[in-house]
């Protein structure tokens, strides 16, 4: 059964098409009042994902490619670690390159940086009072998968600083989460670690599983989101895992399409957004056997 099957995939691919701005970016919002709202190069490669794997033509491909090239800075560079991995993706869906390499010079400064740090501080730099937004999990992930889609070398020793993972399976600062484990065990993944040491990761994942279907960002908690199910479904493919209850959380993700055709965050209430929308769509594809976790 094709995914597209199992939801409203036109309204999904309008909810999308919508957000597509004058500058070739795509946008939170549809604009309200003949005002656009500025265009994101996060939400550009949430679109330009759901679009492909929906199989639907790129409307104002050259325009958006434009709008994503422009991003680099003269001297090869990006702003950050987040604008670089969202726009070497979104790039790499176009069939697209960015016009210098000379951005993985700070990605992997980046991973080397938390590397010392943590040899300096050991645990303690892992108790730090961190906004979880720009957690070293998160900011290692980013760096690894676009070094990694940039057909870079990462070496080993440039991601165990990750490790131990804590006495649970899962990571996170202070206590594990759902995100901050699925972006420790993809940085892992990255640098050539052998995923399989990892022994209590998976039963991890499952704790976190609701009954209803879905998943919660920490065990034994309610209710279910997208991002947490998407995080969880794509950490336990990565670690060649078997999703427990499959059927379940594909009928949790089908039920959180909104009217206007995009996905919202939990079951109970929230806006549509393309974020939710691409998590939903992924967890699908990921479900179904039908995508490689790695290809967006």
């Amino acid at each position: 059964m094709r995914v597209a099957s199992l939801i409203d995939a036109k309204k999904l691919a309008d909810f999308v098409k919508c957000r597509l701005n004058s500058d070739g970016g795509y946008s939170f919002s549809y604009p309200l009042y003949g005002v656009e709202f500025p265009s994101s190069v996060s939400e550009t490669f949430y679109a330009l994902a759901i679009l492909s794997m929906l199989k639907e033509e790129i409307p104002s491909r050259s325009k958006t490619l434009e709008y994503l090239l422009d991003l680099q800075r003269p001297d090869g560079s990006y702003d950050s670690p987040a604008v670089a991995f969202y726009a070497v993706k979104s790039l790499k869906l176009l069939g697209a390159s960015p016009r210098s390499k000379a951005f993985t010079k700070n990605l992997f400064a980046t991973l080397r940086e938390f590397r010392i740090l943590k040899e300096t501080f050991g645990g303690e730099f892992f108790s730090a009072d961190y906004d979880m937004t720009e957690s070293p999990f998160k900011l290692a992930y980013q760096a690894s998968k676009t070094l990694w889609l940039s057909g870079e070398k990462i070496k080993e020793e440039d991601v165990s600083w990750l490790l131990p993972e804590n006495k649970d399976g899962g990571f996170g600062i202070g206590s594990s989460d759902i995100v901050a484990t699925y972006h420790a065990v993809s940085t892992l993944y990255y640098g050539g670690f052998d995923l399989s040491k990892l022994k209590n990761t998976a039963l991890f994942i499952r704790k976190c599983m609701v009954n209803e279907g879905g998943y919660a960002s920490v065990p034994n908690s309610w209710p279910a989101y997208i991002e947490a199910t998407y995080f969880a479904v794509a950490t336990s493919k990565l670690l060649s895992q078997k999703i427990d209850a499959s059927e379940r959380h594909i009928s949790f993700v089908r039920g959180l399409q909104n009217n206007d055709g995009g996905f919202r965050r939990s079951p109970y209430l929230g806006i549509s957004t393309l974020c939710n929308s691409y998590f939903a769509l992924k967890t699908l594809f990921i479900l179904h056997g039908d995508n490689n976790e790695n290809n967006f």
